[in-house]
């Protein structure tokens, strides 16, 4: 579901879920030799090297984009495709406009194979489109934060070096200056007209209209098909390279796993509904491009964008638009429940909701599945630097062992190794996995798995490493987590966010778990804050729900009922903010914002209030 973290978790119904039993044997027919999503030892370059593990090879699973797309756009011709506002296309439209798009990057902006075409711009049809024709003929996408500024912008359009920029009026002004220096040929969505304006993407389309999609510098399985730059967090953004082989092994084990629950359930019947999937997220986010945009395109589905996240609108749209499930940060989640209007909307056409983009509270997945009728939970976790998830839990799984994120994926391998900071192990042997149970860094070897890090050997090379006894292509997710005895993952923090009290390891979103627990918290995050004794203690800035009151000692009490007492913040480190929390380009709280802001007030002596936020 951000770098990073990408935690998606579903609430299914009972009926579209199978017994774990009937699901395995389900993978193990369809997945096997001569099977439709057969999976078998292949070989391709990771981090700069290769490496062998298995990959998807069957009929059913495409090798690049172009054949996704060529198969999914012939068979769904008719069906509506994709709805912004008033707007509605169906999947020939959506085809033709990609079609003429490619022919005009090709002959009119000089795009050949390997060239970057940069998106940026809100979650407006022309997105798709641009990242369609781009990745249809072999160019390589790099989709922009919508939300940065000149300084992130310019950066990244040099990094990548972008020959093309497919951007909307605010974006356009942004990098005005930028494109001019760098010679970069603007295509503008909606933007305004006039002396100095970009090519309008209407007037592209319209040169080029009627042709057909271009066919001569299809890419290779292994050819980069997109570039997306973390968030950067701790300076400038990196960029993720992303092969067709990585977005397609997402993509074909979205296709499987739908083909394998209907096995598994025998669940052919006629009246099953069209999915439809809202997309509330960023579309350059790799939750919205893979699995809600890429992956609603798989089913033949009808994709909803949204401008931008706002909970009555969406409630509108469920209603309206009768989708079938729901991916989005679990903030989203827990807006939709407690808005005002929540019981005024039929939204009984969701047969799962989803949340992604941060580890959700178990009290929130009880809650969404009693408030969204006729569900059972589930979850799953993945990265960026995955092409999104790498594994699930659902089901009765999920109800036994609901603080877990499932088993990997069949093409997924994981291992936990010892982290820098563990003093009980030696430096050689960091690289050594470690037994069922025991915590430490996530290591994730698959075809899911990012190339490298584009224009950054070292820091590739510091990702992507080698294991004691189990070979080299391992990428490091910076996640703190153990592997029980029977495979299944638990997530139990960020490698960077958690909270050293007095030697004592402190896990943010336990803390936050213990507090949502509470049915007055609306948001909750837990931060380290820095204590002369200690080295850190905990804070919490807490979001109360509207119109309920509670005090930070009463919260506080709640808590230690759910906590060890060194885990539990002072009544007087507990802070309220009357307003919803700093949040990024994809929704999840900014907790490094909050700390910052937290301990600079403290270290001046002044109080913490909501405006410092």
């Amino acid at each position: 579901m951000w770098k990073h973290t990408h935690t998606h978790t579903h609430i299914h119904t009972h009926a579209h879920t199978p017994r774990a039993r009937e699901m395995e044997d389900a993978i193990a027919k369809m997945t096997a030799k001569g099977g439709p999503f057969e999976i078998s030892l292949d070989r391709w370059f990771c981090g700069h090297r290769e490496i062998e593990a298995p990959c998807f090879n069957g009929s059913q699973c495409p090798k690049t984009l172009r054949q996704f797309y060529d198969k999914t756009f012939r068979e769904n011709a008719k069906r509506t495709c994709l709805v912004y506002q008033e707007e509605r296309y169906t999947y020939s439209q959506i085809w033709a406009m990609a079609s003429a798009l490619a022919t005009y990057l090709m002959h009119d902006a000089d795009i050949r194979a390997g060239d970057r075409v940069a998106v940026c711009m809100r979650n407006y049809p022309e997105w798709i489109v641009s990242f369609i024709a781009a990745t249809a003929v072999g160019a390589i996408a790099v989709p922009l934060n919508s939300l940065w500024k000149e300084k992130e912008l310019r950066y990244v359009l040099a990094d990548s070096g972008a020959r093309v920029l497919v951007c909307d009026q605010k974006r356009f002004e942004y990098t005005r200056n930028t494109c001019k220096s760098l010679g970069i040929h603007v295509v503008g969505a909606r933007t305004d007209k006039g002396p100095g304006a970009p090519t309008p993407f209407r007037d592209a389309i319209d040169l080029r209209h009627g042709s057909r999609m271009p066919l001569h510098i299809e890419a290779r399985r292994d050819d980069v098909a997109c570039i997306m730059y973390t968030s950067g967090t701790t300076g400038f953004p990196k960029g993720v390279v992303l092969t067709h082989r990585g977005v397609c092994a997402q993509l074909s084990m979205s296709m499987a796993v739908d083909a394998m629950r209907a096995l598994a359930v025998d669940n052919n019947a006629s009246d099953v509904p069209p999915p439809c999937m809202i997309c509330p997220v960023p579309l350059f986010h790799v939750t919205a491009s893979h699995h809600i945009f890429l992956s609603t395109l798989g089913k033949g589905g009808k994709l909803v964008l949204m401008y931008k996240w706002d909970a009555g609108v969406a409630l509108r749209l469920i209603q309206k638009e009768r989708p079938t499930s729901w991916t989005g940060v679990p903030t989203m989640v827990q807006d939709l429940m407690e808005h005002p209007d929540f019981e005024r909307f039929d939204t009984s056409s969701l047969k799962s909701i989803g949340g992604g983009g941060a580890p959700t509270p178990t009290s929130q997945v009880a809650k969404t599945a009693k408030k969204f009728k006729g569900g059972a939970p589930g979850q799953g976790y993945g990265l960026t630097e995955t092409n999104g998830g790498v594994c699930f839990n659902s089901g009765e799984d999920y109800i036994k062992r609901p603080a877990s994120c499932g088993k990997p994926y069949p093409i997924v391998q994981v291992c936990v190794v010892a982290t820098e900071d563990d003093a009980s192990v030696k430096s050689g042997d960091l690289r050594r996995p470690l037994g069922a149970n025991r915590e430490g860094e996530l290591l994730i070897k698959s075809p899911l798995v990012m190339g490298y890090y584009w224009n950054k050997l070292e820091k590739t090379s510091s990702a992507i490493v080698g294991v004691e006894g189990r070979g080299y292509g391992w990428f490091r997710s910076g996640d703190i987590a153990r592997v029980d005895e029977e495979g299944y993952i638990y997530i139990m923090d960020r490698a960077k966010d958690i909270i050293i009290r007095g030697g004592e390891n402190i896990s943010c979103a336990q803390v936050e778990a213990a507090f949502y627990a509470d049915d007055c918290v609306m948001e909750a995050a837990a931060f380290g804050i820095k204590d002369a004794r200690l080295g850190e203690r905990v804070g919490l800035m807490i979001v109360l729900k509207r119109g309920r009151r509670s005090s930070a000692a009463s919260l506080v009490r709640g808590a230690r009922s759910r906590l060890a007492n060194f885990k539990v913040p002072r009544v007087e480190d507990v802070f309220f903010s009357e307003r919803a929390l700093p949040r990024g380009a994809t929704g999840k709280i900014l907790k490094r914002v909050i700390r910052n802001k937290v301990n600079d007030a403290l270290r001046s002596g002044e109080k913490v209030t909501t405006s410092r936020l």
